[in-house]
């Protein structure tokens, strides 16, 4: 049997104390405390104690300590010493040189003949019309290729004289099969004239008793826009450049641009260089050059070089294909040549064809000299318009006048002689900038807007405005926003702002509103509005006596600042513009060569020294104005739109006028007779 348990044993020592737990985590902030209540304000200053002769009690002075109340103002005191002298401006210009002199009338000899009593007077030669003692303007002989031409030279002397006829550059005449640097004869015969025969003939009449003289003819050959392509397909690779080259042949000189396979007109960029080199030694020839860089997959394609003149316009081809840069290419020796338009005709094909000079008939009845002058300005009066009293207008800030005008720059072509185009030539956003618009005179209710000038190229107008009240002419001005026209059939200049359509008019007083008493004899207007670096102007002419009369306005009010009152007749000119305040005047719209001799300050009131030579390629422009934005003068010459870039320099009016030189007159013109004659001798 199992026996009892034992008794319980004593308890076991203590254990060993365990090791240290990890820290803990940090507790959360507490609650911020609530902000200490607003302290108590503090005590008032006290005040400052008044000094003698500071304000009574009812004034508003200072008061403190120190304060002084200002005196009464003393006597204005003596005028200062004058300043030292300023530094003298900068040197003007250089005058234009003199005339040469006239030579010396030559003596009379006289001889013994055989030891007689007899005396022989001999008489050194002279030319009806001779350009030696005094240099002549004289009318530019103008004919076209095929033409015949005969032109006379009879000198008078004893003895009788001989004439031999050169060309002034010293190349040789072309008569038919034969070339001749001199030709001894009094009639000089060219038939079938060719494009070469465009130059200055001379002859000279000598007898042995000096001194000699010679008389000029200048010949002009019009002729079609000939284009010669040297190399007409053109190989290129991607990421490579390209040259395209065209040879153009035209008189009159063409208004020439390129065109890209569809066909769009192309302007320089960055892709595009466009270059147009004259030939210096021939008038009729000039190299077009189109350089196209970063070649692309879509540059590839044909290209067309175009030139056009009032005679005909003419589009060459030039194609540019994608070649493999690795791969030789070699040469054939031959040039690939292409043409297009009328060559000149070969001499080989003209035959018989030296006229023989005609016999002088002593006993006919000559013919009767008939002398042909330019009048020149005298006693013009430049007063102001009316008795009315003007605010007036600022000042320019630059002193400038035309130094060059440009050969003219071809955009777009519309069939119509009569029509505008305009650009603002300040917008009133950036985004406006590259914006064009056109009118047509057949629609005189409408204003027509092209977002670029690609779509003004293709006549897509972006927008049309509807006018409230139509218009009339075709010299109307952009700025700022806004349109200015003359109202048709009433004297009132209108402005059509474009954003809101609201309208404001001024008065336009005694101008002409209907009739054909135009202001230009090509125009139809009556009254020319014109922008320049000083604002708005217009230009219009007084029917009771046909003076010219130009008012400054207001752009945004119409106010008139100030009226010119010109005693010039206004149907004397072509066309008038204003450019950084100078009234220019051009002499004819309708001759290919004209001038712009006439230039009146306004702001001074003074005649400026111009010669400037202007271009209307196709004999009728019926539209031009100058866009200070852009320094272009735009036109519209038989439907053809045209810019032409403009150069200026200062006038100095800070310069002595003894150091800017006088006026250059220009040489005398006088036709003593009829000495040329033009047979058309073209098959019809």
């Amino acid at each position: 049997m199992d026996g009892l348990d034992g008794l319980p044993g004593e308890p076991g020592l203590d254990g060993i104390p365990g090791r240290n737990g990890f820290n803990g985590f940090s507790g959360v902030d507490g609650v911020p405390g609530k902000n200490g209540e607003k302290g108590y304000s503090g005590r008032d200053g006290i005040d400052g104690k008044r000094e003698a002769g500071a304000a009574g009690a009812g004034d508003s002075g200072c008061a403190g300590k120190g304060c002084r109340i200002p005196g009464s103002k003393g006597d204005r005191g003596p005028p200062g010493l004058p300043g030292t002298r300023g530094i003298p401006g900068p040197r003007g210009r250089s005058g234009n040189p003199g005339e040469k002199g006239e030579a010396g009338v030559p003596g009379l000899s006289t001889w013994l003949i055989n030891g007689t009593e007899v005396e022989k007077l001999l008489i050194p030669p002279e030319i009806p019309g001779s350009t030696r003692k005094k240099p002549r303007r004289r009318k530019t002989i103008i004919v076209r290729e095929g033409d015949n031409l005969r032109m006379r030279c009879n000198p008078t002397g004893e003895p009788r004289p001989q004439v031999e006829w050169s060309r002034e550059d010293g190349g040789v005449i072309p008569t038919g099969q034969w070339k001749d640097s001199g030709l001894n004869s009094r009639i000089l015969n060219l038939t079938h004239v060719r494009r070469d025969h465009t130059g200055t003939y001379l002859c000279q009449a000598y007898n042995g008793v000096p001194p000699s003289d010679y008389k000029s003819f200048k010949v002009e050959v019009h002729f079609e826009p000939y284009l010669r392509i040297r190399q007409w397909k053109v190989g290129t690779y991607n990421g490579s450049n390209a040259r395209l080259e065209c040879e153009v042949q035209a008189f009159p000189q063409p208004v020439t641009y390129w065109e890209d396979q569809h066909g769009h007109i192309l302007d320089n960029s960055s892709k595009y260089s466009i270059a147009y080199h004259p030939n210096p030694n021939i008038l009729w020839k000039s190299m077009m050059i189109l350089n196209i860089s970063d070649i692309e997959a879509t540059d590839f394609g044909d290209y067309h070089c175009v030139a056009k003149n009032e005679l005909a316009m003419i589009r060459g081809h030039v194609k540019l294909y994608e070649i493999d840069p690795t791969l030789y290419i070699p040469k054939t020796g031959t040039e690939d040549i292409l043409t297009f338009g009328l060559d000149a005709p070969r001499y080989s094909e003209l035959f018989d064809d030296l006229c023989p000079p005609i016999q002088e008939c002593p006993e006919c009845p000559k013919t009767p000299k008939c002398a042909e002058g330019r009048g020149t300005l005298f006693g013009l009066q430049v007063e102001q318009f009316g008795n009315k009293t003007y605010p007036g207008f600022r000042n320019r800030t630059f002193d400038c006048m035309l130094s060059a005008v440009g050969k003219p720059v071809y955009h777009r072509h519309t069939d119509s002689n009569y029509g505008s185009w305009m650009r603002d030539p300040l917008p009133r956003d950036t985004s406006l900038e590259t914006k064009f618009y056109t009118t047509d005179p057949t629609s005189p209710y409408y204003l027509y807007e092209f977002s670029d000038k690609n779509q003004y190229r293709k006549n897509l107008p972006s927008k049309n405005y509807t006018l409230p009240r139509p218009f009339v002419g075709n010299s109307h001005v952009m700025y700022n926003g806004s349109f200015y026209y003359h109202e048709q059939g009433h004297q009132k200049i209108i402005r059509y702002e474009l954003s809101s359509g609201n309208t404001k008019s001024v008065d336009v007083p005694e101008v002409a509103t209907d009739g054909t008493n135009y202001l230009y004899k090509e125009s139809r207007d009556y009254v020319d509005l014109s922008t320049d670096e000083n604002g708005l102007w217009a230009i219009y002419g007084l029917p009771s006596n046909n003076n010219t009369v130009v008012m400054k306005l207001d752009p945004w009010t119409l106010k008139v600042e100030y009226s010119w009152n010109i005693s010039l007749s206004h149907h004397r000119f072509g066309e008038l513009f204003i450019t950084c305040g100078v009234l220019y005047a051009i002499d004819s719209t309708t001759e290919r060569d004209t001038k712009i001799r006439f230039a009146l300050d306004l702001y001074r009131k003074s005649f400026l020294d111009v010669d400037l030579q202007f271009n209307n390629p196709f004999r009728m422009t019926t539209m031009l104005g100058y866009n200070p934005s852009t320094k272009e003068i735009y036109s519209w010459d038989s439907g053809n739109q045209l810019t032409y870039p403009i150069k200026y320099i200062d006038i100095g009016y800070n310069t002595p006028d003894e150091e800017r030189g006088g006026h250059e007159t220009s040489p005398y013109h006088m036709d003593y007779e009829e000495d040329f004659e033009i047979d058309d001798a073209r098959p019809s």
